[in-house]
């Protein structure tokens, strides 16, 4: 079926804002009667989502436990994802507001919106991971300083943990000083309620609610201190919002607001930037012809600049990581929620439609990239390089593009470099192929690495 084209304005606002009930709605596609969707939409949703827009076009929905969701694909949707359309992020900003006890996660959807927005991007540089370089390569041989020749690593368990840690030393300038598994509940809860639809009781589960009290706690004594501390707040991010306006409704920060700050980008980067250095890792060492590149790369910006080998050098690095979030990019889709009715094509969206926007449509098309389903680094290195990587979309795209995307990509970079460069690792066990799920992030299931030394980059 050919993909139909919309009628988006160029400046963004929805196309037929009242509705045309004359357009039919988009076709529903065929599932099992109470699963619905759900075993393919759990799974490689990418390659899920690919395959259904190329049988039924670029609206189609979908029924998941008895939950209808409309799905929108194509740069016509993505355009929707833009400041000022008839999209909206629905309850899950206020339901980050009641569990963080804050007011600031729905301040996104809101007139502040650019304000925070900007503040984010002008901290979160690869400036900053130039300047703290030398304290991100510390957490990162603090924690593989225990690994053993002939131990198997969990590559997404570690990933999670390395990152988690390096963002709090960047973010508020110490170690995060609470364990993986405390991390992994209060981050799982939270996003399967904001983003995934989990019914609201999985947030009276008693462990949860305890160790989210307990980070909290930690959070709120860290802004206490930081609040009197010149020098962190200057080098932290909740730091600089002390000279932003306060929320609206508010006569200043309070410490429940300024704490949801390095809350929220622990949740942001938890699982997108952990998966895409796993997956990373997996097609490295499955690409042997690419991994001796990467370490040839590294070898000769070691030598030229005494061992210090920052992630924004390694150009074909940095290429296989766009490779690898072009075919299993960290999110497929965002969901939104239509606030009036409009047409997208020859359908009609309604006023309340849950949706789901694929931001990864094009990752995948033929057009665009020629044998998709290779992976092969060298299309997003030399000539027309950066036209290709405007073609991918790893951390969110439109007003809610994640704002650490540029730091979220360097941390990936070194951090899967660090391990590659220092460690001679194979996947384990030998021949296991990459299975993904979508929880409701991409991540990879059963990936472990053997460890069979140590290297001398």
């Amino acid at each position: 079926m050919t993909a139909t084209t919309s009628h988006t304005s160029t400046d963004g606002a929805c196309p037929y804002p009242h509705g045309d009930h004359a357009r039919p709605r988009p076709p529903l596609v065929k599932s099992t009667p109470f699963m619905g969707a759900l075993p393919r939409v759990l799974g490689n949703m990418h390659q899920f989502m690919t395959e259904t827009r190329a049988q039924y076009g670029d609206a189609f929905r979908l029924k998941v436990v008895g939950h209808e969701l409309t799905c929108l694909c194509g740069d016509d949707a993505i355009a929707l994802l833009n400041p000022g359309t008839c999209l909206s992020t629905g309850e899950s900003m206020k339901i980050l507001d009641q569990e963080m006890q804050s007011v600031l996660p729905s301040t996104f959807e809101g007139p502040q919106h650019k304000m925070f927005r900007r503040t984010h991007i002008d901290f979160l540089t690869a400036n900053l991971e130039n300047r703290r370089h030398a304290e991100i390569q510390a957490r990162l041989k603090h924690h593989t300083d225990t690994w053993r020749t002939g131990q198997r690593i969990n590559v997404l368990q570690a990933a999670q943990a390395q990152t988690v840690d390096v963002l709090s030393i960047l973010l508020n300038g110490e170690p995060f000083p609470f364990s993986h598994r405390d991390l992994v509940l209060t981050v799982r809860t939270m996003i399967g309620a904001t983003y995934a639809n989990l019914p609201s009781w999985v947030l009276k589960n008693p462990f949860y609610v305890k160790v989210k009290d307990r980070i909290r706690q930690h959070m709120l004594e860290f802004i206490g201190k930081m609040r009197v501390d010149p020098d962190l707040i200057e080098s932290t991010l909740a730091g600089r919002y002390l000279s932003l306006d306060p929320p609206l409704g508010k006569s200043r920060w309070e410490n429940e607001d300024l704490a949801a700050v390095p809350y929220g980008a622990y949740l942001a980067g938890f699982d997108t930037v952990a998966s895409a250095s796993s997956i990373l890792v997996y097609r490295l060492l499955t690409h042997p012809e690419h991994l001796r590149r990467v370490r040839e790369e590294y070898a000769d910006l070691a030598a030229e600049h005494d061992g210090v080998v920052a992630p924004v050098r390694q150009k074909y690095m940095r290429a296989a990581f766009w490779e690898t979030c072009r075919i299993n990019p960290p999110g497929t889709i965002v969901m939104r929620l239509a606030e009036r009715d409009f047409t997208f094509g020859n359908y009609t969206i309604r006023k309340g439609d849950e949706l789901l926007v694929m931001i990864a449509s094009g990752h995948l098309d033929a057009d665009n990239f020629e044998q998709p389903h290779r992976w092969d680094p060298t299309r997003f290195v030399g000539e027309g390089a950066s036209a290709m990587k405007r073609k991918v979309r790893p951390f969110g795209a439109g007003a809610h593009r994640c704002t650490g995307a540029v730091l979220g990509e360097l941390i990936a970079v070194e951090m899967a470099s660090y391990w590659v460069n220092h460690f001679d690792l194979e996947v384990a066990p030998r021949g296991y192929a990459l299975k993904v799920a979508s929880l409701p992030f991409t991540q990879p299931v059963g990936l472990k690495v053997k460890v069979h030394g140590r290297r001398s980059p």
